[in-house]
This record gives structure tokens, sequence and C-alpha cells, in this order.
């Protein structure tokens, strides 16, 4: 068989190029292309991107989260509680945020939480000590004291009914972080967050403007109000609409905030853009901890907003994911930190996802205008982002790309970023991640010197990479412990505790459920629902009753027994097998079974049936099972219930008294929950202007006992 030529002189020409290079030849990395059908490979792409620094888009005002779900990450041991703050604020270590919104709490449920109010009636004195919203907020300051603070309502304590209190109530968290703790709140909300008045999207400008007016005149003037944070579901941001009737409203607002801006950037209003005010999605989807996909979404969420909405500052919603997995929206967070017990902890792709933007840039840079943001086009086919941004000074800059695209060329592309004269010549940083592979999440790589204002690198396909100028940078690892079951079985006596506090491992969904004295004969402490006038909640949420939660949902068979003790009339509630779905789309489900005991001493077995469209907030049917009568019992007095779940068979107890059974198999597994009825309600979903006070004490949750 007859060999071409290019078989012998293959070789000699390899030979030569090595011999060559050793020596010094300047021949540049141009790869010579032979016609080989066996050993020919794929051209790499080549894109050219330019870089000019005096072109300012935009001004950066920087990324941060909302954290609506933290109480399991309060509950954790050290030195894990602190290694979780890290990898959220410490600066060149994690997410490095750079923006942290809390929330105002009103003692009522949130979306799948209750955080408590600073003042509950008009005549109580402000507590800035209730919650863990500031030791939250002064953990993010010590790790970065340049951390921006933003804070917005959900709803009202009761006593907020007319524009003034509501601004006063506003204004007075301010103060109060201030005066108390020596937190300066850079951003105030100025509108309830996603408000609506009757069953429609509404800006209250009236108490915006009175809030204006008490910053001024007290001193906080620097701080920003954002308005008017409307929701995902609003057909037309409104803000705009106000802004431009009313001149007063349009003055006392510093910056538009909108939620949810995953629609076509067509969605904002050109008039948005004539105010001369800074526009934010103060409120952003960032995917789910458990998505190894997360990572690319929100890069991509970030890099769109940014770029094709003009917008300044992004902050998603929410930032931990520390709950129980049958609370709303359970697994929506950067980090998963719901086993305080174990100190088990899980970090996901969207964490680093931040790290790519936030260890390379500060608020106050300048976004460029790069003419384009597409890493590659060719043949009309476009694919990949990419965003440049530059230090006021002029001394760094960085981009960011993003190649998670199917229409990104599989072998990858050479791209050579060409710069401005006015862009500092330094070594650059380069960082990578493969988010489809955490081993591969946030990877230094070899610096890259940018040699006649030229920088060359390689992209591959479906990762994210950071150029840079900026340097300390980092990647935090840390030993974290295996993960463990809630500890079973459980009791609590809530007695280890100081007034006022937080019992360990309870989330209160709706209400605020705190350490009091037990009096009445009991000693030591108790765990008390203490708001009684119910707080104007927000939207029209199907829990409108006191509840809070505490367990493993995958508990099945166990006795759960507790004192419980009626301060006034109304029902104390007490459930097993509680909600063992998991994660569910945004409502609470409440289903298992209930035991029902009001002051008369009237008592019902209810089973929670489940809601036939959940997303609706159709919220489904409690179904009696048993009821009856205990004589002798009133307000006043301790008394002990229990459940006994076995298989089956459903066991009521009041006293030493079994005094109902019953064979049910609806449910099969879940945790427990306390709560309370206000006076009259006949469930959960029931709305009432007072709410019950109760105490709980001697919690026991046991394996289910044979002689029953």
């Amino acid at each position: 068989m007859k060999k071409h030529l290019r078989h012998y002189i293959l070789p000699y020409l390899a030979t030569l190029v090595i011999v060559l290079s050793a020596y010094g030849n300047p021949i540049e990395a141009c790869p010579v292309i032979f016609s080989d059908s066996v050993s020919r490979k794929p051209a790499i792409p080549r894109q050219v991107i330019d870089i000019d620094g005096t072109a300012i888009l935009n001004t950066f005002r920087g990324l941060g989260a909302i954290p609506s779900y933290e109480k399991l990450l309060y509950d954790y041991p050290e030195p894990q509680r602190s290694e979780i703050l890290d990898y959220l604020f410490l600066p060149g270590y994690g997410a490095s945020l750079q923006v942290l919104k809390v929330e105002i709490g009103y003692d009522g449920n949130n979306t799948a939480v209750s955080w408590p109010s600073y003042k509950r009636t008009l005549e109580e004195t402000p507590d800035f000590e209730r919650g863990y919203v500031w030791w939250l907020m002064k953990e993010a300051k010590k790790r970065n004291p340049g951390i921006k603070l933003s804070a917005l309502h959900w709803g009202y304590p009761a006593w907020a009914k007319t524009d003034d209190q509501k601004a006063e109530f506003v204004f007075g968290f301010v103060r109060g972080a201030k005066e108390k703790h020596g937190l300066h709140i850079d951003y105030i909300g100025g509108n309830q967050n996603e408000q609506y008045k009757d069953h429609k999207a509404h800006v209250n400008t009236a108490m915006t403007i009175k809030l204006r007016q008490l910053l001024d005149n007290n001193g906080y003037d620097s701080v920003k109000i954002v308005a008017a944070d409307e929701g995902a579901m609003v057909k037309k941001f409104q803000v705009v609409d106000k802004m431009q009737e009313e001149p007063l409203y349009a003055k006392a607002v510093d910056i538009i905030g909108v939620h949810y801006k995953s629609r076509p950037s067509g969605f904002m209003p050109d008039a948005a853009y004539t105010f001369n005010k800074e526009i934010w999605s103060t409120e952003d989807g960032g995917g789910s901890y458990r998505n190894i996909k997360s990572g690319y979404g929100w890069v991509n969420q970030i890099i769109r907003l940014l770029l094709e909405v003009k917008m300044n500052g992004i902050i998603r919603w929410s930032m931990t994911a520390s709950v129980y997995d049958n609370m709303p929206w359970a697994s929506n967070g950067f980090i998963n930190a719901d086993e305080p017990w174990s100190g088990h902890y899980e970090i996901g792709s969207n964490l680093w996802a931040f790290s790519h933007f936030t260890q390379f840039t500060a608020p106050g840079w300048d976004i460029l205008d790069t003419g384009k943001h597409h890493v590659y086009e060719q043949n009309g086919t476009r694919a990949g982002q990419f965003i440049a941004f530059r230090a006021p000074e002029g001394d760094n800059y960085t981009l960011v790309f993003n190649t998670y695209d199917k229409n990104f060329p599989e072998e990858g592309v050479d791209v050579e970023v060409r710069l401005s004269d006015d862009l500092p010549e330094k070594p650059v940083q380069l960082w990578r991640s493969d988010f489809m592979k955490p081993s591969e999440w946030f990877k230094q790589r070899e610096a890259t010197p940018a040699g006649k204002r030229k920088i060359k690198v390689h992209l591959d396909k479906d990762c994210v990479y950071t150029l840079s100028t900026t340097t300390g940078q980092g990647r935090g690892t840390t030993v974290i412990p295996p993960s463990g079951k809630f500890p079973f079985p459980y009791t609590e006596n809530f007695d280890g505790y100081k007034k006022d506090g937080m019992a360990r491992y309870f989330i209160d969904a709706n209400g605020v459920f705190t350490i009091a004295d037990s009096g009445k004969g009991h000693k030591g402490n108790s765990l008390r629902q203490v708001v009684t006038e119910a707080p104007r909640m927000w939207h029209t949420r199907p829990l409108k009753q006191p509840l809070t939660e505490i367990g493993d949902i995958a508990w099945t068979d166990y006795r759960v027994q507790a004192d419980v003790f009626m301060e006034n009339p109304g029902k104390v509630m007490l459930s097993g097998r509680f909600d063992g779905n998991g994660d569910n789309g945004g409502t609470f489900l409440l289903e298992g079974y209930w035991l029902s005991l009001d002051h008369h001493g009237t008592w019902e077995l209810l089973r929670k049936d489940p809601s036939e469209n959940p997303s609706n907030w159709n919220t489904g049917e409690f179904i009696s099972l048993l009821s009856g009568t205990v004589p002798g019992i009133d307000t006043q007095q301790w008394i002990t219930v229990a459940l006994e779940l076995n298989g089956p068979v459903i066991r009521v107890f009041i006293g030493d008294e079994k005094v109902g059974e019953v064979v049910d198999d609806t449910f099969k597994n879940g945790n427990i929950a306390l709560g309370s009825l206000g006076e009259g309600c006949k469930d959960f979903f029931s709305a009432s202007d007072s709410w019950s006070n109760v105490r709980f004490d001697n919690l026991e949750i046991t394996p289910v006992s044979a002689e029953h």
C-alpha cells in the first residue's frame, strides 16, 4: 500500500517546531491544520471581544439575598454556625454577599415563617431584642463592615392602622437598629411587600411620603427608600405610573424596586428610565440548592438583568434553606442548613454563582457597555453571555462569562479580549466553575498576563468564568459533619432558656412562640404563644392562626404528648403526622391528624385532607373523626393531652384517660405541630381579631408504648 508523503514528513515537522521553540523562535500559537481524515480535529472557533473602559452603561450597586428561613441556622452549634455565616458574608470566601435584606417582623406569616414584631401594641415599649434579625445583621457586619443593609415589611402589627402609623412602624425599625444595635439601614422599603388591596396590586404613596418625612426630620436622610416591591403576579408595575402622577411621591422614592424580572425586558416600561433613579430587582429567584444547574441559571439571570433591563442591583430570595421540608419553598436557598442537631449543611452551586461576581466587584463599580453580550456569534448563531465591570478609579476590571448554552460550540471557543488604553495592564486572575461537577465549582486557574493589551483564554462549553485584575479571592473549605436524623425519642421542658428566648428546633409559621414562666403550679419555663392582637396579615394567606412545628417528617409511629395551658378562651391544637409530603409550592397544607381542645373541655380529632389545588390556595377540609367532652376543663389550668399514632390506629388522650380511638390510614408520616385558635374559630384558615394565648410544657415524642 502506498503511503502519502505527509506520513513521512509530519514527524519531522513536529520535531522542527519543538527545536525552533526551544531556541526562542517567535512562532505564535497558531495551529497548522493538515487535511488528514484520521487525525484531524475540528477547528476551535475564535472570537474577539473589545472592552472599552470609558463606555459606561450603569452603576453597579451589588448582589444580595433575603433571609427568610434562618431559624434552624440560628440553632446550629459552633463551629458550624460560624462556618455557614462565613460562606454567606465573609469577603473572598464564599457568596461574599454585598447586600443583606431583612424582614421587619410583624408577628405574622411571610411565606413560610413568621418573624416577631418589635412592637405589638400601640402602648408597648419597643423591644429590639426579639427574634434573630438583629443577630444576623450584626454577624454580617462583623464579617463584612461594608455590606449594605436593607429592610422591608410584609405586614403590620394590629396597631398600625393608618398611613401615619404604618410609616411610624417602618421608621421605628430604622431608628431602633441604629440606636440599639449601631446598625445603619441603607435601604428601606416604602411599600408593603407585594401589597394587594381588594385583590389588586396596590401602591401606598401616602405612607411612602410620610416615611420620607420621618427619615428626613430625624437625621436619617441618607436612608434610601425603595418602592414599591411589586410582585411577580402584577401585569404592570404601578410604581412608575404613580411616580408620574404624584411629584411628591416621585421625590420620596430613591430606588425603583420590582420583583421577579424573569420576564421579557420590555416588561419594564420606558418611563422607568426617565426619573434618573436606580432600578433594582429587589426580590428575584436563584433556584434551589438541590438543583445542580441552579448556578448557571443564577449567573444567567444576573447578567440578563444588569445588561438587558439595565438594573443596578439584584437581591435573591431566599438565602438559606433552614426550615423543615414540609414548609413552603423549603429548598429555595443556596445553602441547606436544616440539621442543627447534627451540624450538617450543604452548599449549592448557586452560592458559587454569586462568587463569580461578588468576589471580583464592589458596589459602586461601573457596568461597561460592550456593545454585545454574547460570547459566540457566527453565521446567525449567538450563544453564551458575558458582562464587564470596571472599578470607578479605573485601576481594576472584571469580566464574567457564561457558556452554558445549547448553541455554544462543543469544542469551546478561543476568546481574545482586547482592552482599551484606559484599562490597566495587570496580571489577570482566572476562576472557573463547571456546575455539573461539584469538584469543579469555583476553582482558580493560572493567572493570565495581559500582553499588549490583549488577553487570550479558552472557554469550555457549560462553564462560568471570571477574569479579573483583582486579588484576594478564595474558596472556603470546611469539614462538614455527616447528616443525621432528628433525635428520637425527643423531650423538651423549656427550662434551659432565658425568658422571651426562642426554643431550639421550633419554627414559628404564624404567631410567635417564646419562652415564658409556666406559673399555676408548674415549675420552670414553658413555650408561650405571645401575640394577642392578630396582625394585619400579608396578602390573604390561608394560615390565619398561630402555629409552630418541630421534628422529622419521616416519623411514622409515635406518641406526642404535652401539658397545655389556655390563658383565655379559644382552642389548643396538637398535630401528629403533620404535613409529611415534603416540599410544596408556596402555602401550608396542614395535612395530618389534629387534636383540638377548647376551654369548655370539648375535644375533637380532625383529619386535614389534601387540597385539590394547593397552587390556588384551595385549603382543603378538616374532617372530624371523633369528638367528645371532658368535664372540669377551663382556662387558667394545666392539662395533659396526647396523640398516639400506631399504624392505622389513632388514640386520643386527655388527662390520664384515653378518650377515643379510631382506625384511619390516610396519613402515614409527618412531624408534629402546636398551635392555637382564637375564640369562635373553626380551624387555622379562620380569621379573628384576637389570637389565643396558650402555653406548652413537657413535650414528649416517644415510641408507641405496647401497653396502649
